[in-house]
């Protein structure tokens, strides 16, 4: 099995995507703190927790970070542990990333990966899969009905488990699926940029 990157990176891919004289990047601003100045008719995309919107729980995980007096600690760049009796769900060891690369000395840096829920502060990793949770996310897409201007995307808006590979492939999706649909109800045909400026416009200062 083989598997390839970006060369510069994903943040070379985003840096491209988003130099274009009409987008305009705002860093630190919190979606909550200006949500009351978008108007009903500006396109919002959503792709931060959807927990934020509706009040839904994750799961988070924290890393131990561990120097090893060995060449080689498992043989593979990652290792999942399932059993329950295991405190962490898998060991990362990043030398296996790149075996192109030549080490000289005979150490290696290992990360052991630990699950539990997520709290207010901690950064969201994955979603709760259970039957109670997907029940409650149910209810909260049947909420997303009275927002028309929010598309909810990505692994924290929609909810899901997504590798990178999937979550490009959802973007796409969601644009062909929900995105131009809503240039169409709003009248206006969705690659017409000079009718589309309304509805994209920057936040009012």
């Amino acid at each position: 099995m083989y598997e390839k990157g970006e060369a510069c990176g994903y943040t070379a891919i985003f840096r491209r995507m988003l130099d274009h004289p009409r987008i305009a990047v705002h860093l630190g601003v919190d979606y909550f703190d200006v949500a009351d100045r978008i108007n009903p008719r500006q396109l919002v995309v959503y792709t931060g927790p959807i927990d934020h919107f509706f009040g839904y729980a994750w799961r988070t995980v924290d890393f131990a970070r561990e120097v090893r007096e060995v060449a080689d600690y498992q043989g593979a760049a990652v290792i999942n542990y399932a059993d329950a009796e295991v405190p962490y769900t898998r060991v990362h060891e990043f030398r296996h990333l790149h075996p192109e690369r030549a080490h000289a000395e005979a150490r290696t840096t290992i990360y052991r990966e630990y699950s539990r829920f997520a709290g207010r502060s901690d950064e969201p990793y994955y979603p709760i899969n259970t039957a109670a949770d997907r029940a409650m996310l149910a209810s909260y897409h049947a909420m997303t009905a009275s927002r028309p201007n929010v598309i909810f995307g990505g692994r924290l808006g929609s909810y899901k488990y997504l590798d990178m590979h999937q979550a490009i492939g959802a973007a796409l999706k969601t644009f062909e699926h929900e995105v131009e649909p809503f240039f169409v109800r709003e009248g206006m045909h969705p690659r017409d940029a000079a009718a589309r400026r309304e509805v994209l416009s920057p936040l009012p200062a």
